[in-house]
Formats: C-alpha cells, structure tokens, sequence
C-alpha cells in the first residue's frame, strides 16, 4: 500500500479531512476546525459535505521540533502529487483527497459566477483550488491520458467493488 510521509520542520504544517492520518511523531500538533479547505466558516464547511467530503479538516503542524506525518492509502492504488495555481482546477473522486499544503481549499463547487460547476441539486465531487500542492488517492491502476484541445474522454466513476 503506498504511504505517503512528510518530514516538517518547525512550524511546518499539511492538512487533510480528518481521519486520514497514518502516523505521526510526538512533536506534531493535530488541530482540527472547519475554518480549513474550503473557505471560511459554517458556509465551507457545508460545502465540503455537500460534496461527499468531511465536515471537518485537521491540520498537522510541527512545534518545537521538527516532525514526521504519514498517510496511507485505504486500498492498494497510488498517491498522486498535483500542482495548484494559474487558474486550474480539478475535480477529485469523492474519497480521492489525502491531503495538500495549507494554501489548497478542497470543496464541492457550486453553481456560481466565480466557480466552475454544477447546481446545489447534484452536487459535484470535491474540487481543488488555490495555489499549493495536493496529494489525491488513486485506488487501482493509473492510466494518464492526455487530450487534445476540445477532445472529450467520458469516464464511468465505477464504484469500488468486493470479491
């Protein structure tokens, strides 16, 4: 299974939704609030569910001494690092998200001027957004594809299935 580490020096600090934590040494302070991935206050927060993610976030930060933080994937697969900024945005699987840099707001996007997305009626996967760098859990094999300008690959979102 692929984990993903982070060595922190002090004051260093990487978020994730709360219960995606492997390990994590002694001087790692956990805090979890819904003020995190996904704007600010009750109205981020409701977005985030809404989108099949965790109403709350959890911030891992190294105090006095530098740290080491962990994450492992639920299901054998691979953790994908993905660079944010310049105006792109990704829409993630439902539990794809693992973590990102405290810059990344993790959120379903809504139906707005400023925002990419579809109605409050279907609300769509957790986007990612900002500047920084998000890791994204991919269950099974990865097969990159890369599009034409206009080309248009429709993917059936399987769900995972048991033996």
């Amino acid at each position: 299974m692929p984990v993903l580490e982070f060595l922190l020096d002090h004051d260093d600090a990487i978020m994730s939704e709360a219960g995606e934590l492997s390990w994590m040494t002694a001087s790692v302070q956990m805090t979890t609030h819904t003020q995190m991935g996904g704007g600010g206050g009750i109205w981020g927060a409701f977005k985030r569910v809404a989108g099949g993610g965790s109403l709350f976030m959890t911030e891992y930060r190294a105090i006095g001494a530098p740290g080491e933080v962990a994450f492992a994937t639920k299901l054998p697969g691979h953790i994908v690092p993905v660079e944010l900024g310049g105006g792109r945005e990704y829409f993630i699987h439902r539990h794809g998200f693992l973590c990102a840099t405290l810059g990344v707001t993790s959120a379903s996007a809504f139906n707005s001027l400023s925002v990419q997305a579809s109605s409050v009626a279907t609300a769509s996967p957790p986007a990612c957004r900002r500047q920084g760098t998000a890791w994204l859990e991919l269950s099974g094999e990865l097969i990159a594809k890369d599009l034409r300008p206009g080309e248009l690959l429709r993917v059936h979102p399987r769900p995972c299935r048991s033996l």
